[in-house]
């Protein structure tokens, strides 16, 4: 069953701190693991033994990472023999929609008490109570699941399903996040200027800035391809103009014609690696 959303069983401190929460799940950096981080966050909202936090592939289904500290190899190793018997196995498999699921809410309950998952793992670890936070994302789906002995209050499955969309929204940004990042990182080794090209790209910036915001304009356009008359054009000034604007870039530049300007100004403003991160 899907957990209540009432704002009933909330006050308002408990409304300020789900909101804390939600705010730290979309402040994950993509740099680092979101299950590390959303294991930080997500522990301050639940009392509870054991929280593993996962990834899942569907199609194949397989784990793909992992974040569980309180539970030691031996365990895991039950878990992974029985873990067939668990009741969410279904869910995840199949084409659930995205919501959260409270395991002593469902109609299998009694039937999964009966099972060596329960008896061998769940019972000695106390965690018999679950309460489970899921999100599929097309091929893949987050899981959390939170352990312990007594049941879930009705408060906490409302701040369950508060923050449920955040968890959704908060991966889903980390993943787009992750892959821009990766894309910024081709571009660096494709395009990011090495400490001396930027040491030579500093100076030419400093010889532009010398120059006139007239004359920086005629440079601008020069650097794009436009010739004489179509700077003039764009300008609104006289051909003879744009020359004798040229005239006095070649000689403060030091260039001597506009192959060699354009290409000094490309190489000032090229994408350098010490602005970005400074």
């Amino acid at each position: 069953m899907v957990a209540s959303n009432s704002f009933r069983n909330l006050s308002n401190t408990d409304l300020q701190h789900v909101m804390q929460i939600c705010e730290q799940l979309h402040l994950a950096d993509p740099k680092d693991s979101f299950l590390s981080h959303c294991h930080t966050v997500m522990d301050q909202a639940f009392a509870c033994v054991h929280h593993s936090s996962e990834i899942y592939t569907l199609n194949p289904f397989a784990l793909t990472e992992l974040e569980n500290p309180t539970v030691n190899a031996h365990w895991l190793e039950i878990f992974n023999r029985h873990v067939h018997e668990h009741p969410y196995v279904e869910l995840m498999l199949g084409n659930q929609p995205s919501h959260l699921e409270v395991l002593q809410q469902e109609m299998s309950l009694k039937e999964f008490r009966k099972t060596a998952l329960y008896n061998e793992f769940y019972n000695k670890v106390q965690g018999q109570n679950h309460l489970w936070l899921a999100y599929r994302d097309k091929n893949e789906l987050l899981s959390c699941v939170f352990l312990r002995e007594s049941e879930f209050s009705d408060r906490e499955l409302s701040m369950a399903g508060l923050i449920h969309p955040h968890l959704e929204s908060a991966w889903k940004n980390w993943k787009q996040m992750r892959c821009l990042n990766r894309e910024l990182g081709i571009l660096k080794d494709a395009v990011f200027q090495t400490p001396e090209e930027e040491a030579a790209s500093a100076q030419l910036r400093r010889m532009i800035d010398t120059l006139t915001s007239r004359q920086c304009d005629v440079v601008e356009r020069v650097a794009t391809g436009l010739d004489n008359q179509q700077i003039a054009d764009e300008l609104k000034i006289s051909v003879l103009t744009v020359k004798k604007h040229l005239q006095m870039v070649f000689q403060t530049l030091d260039v001597h014609h506009r192959t060699q300007l354009a290409a000094q100004w490309h190489q000032a403003y090229s994408i350098s690696l010490y602005q970005l991160n400074g």
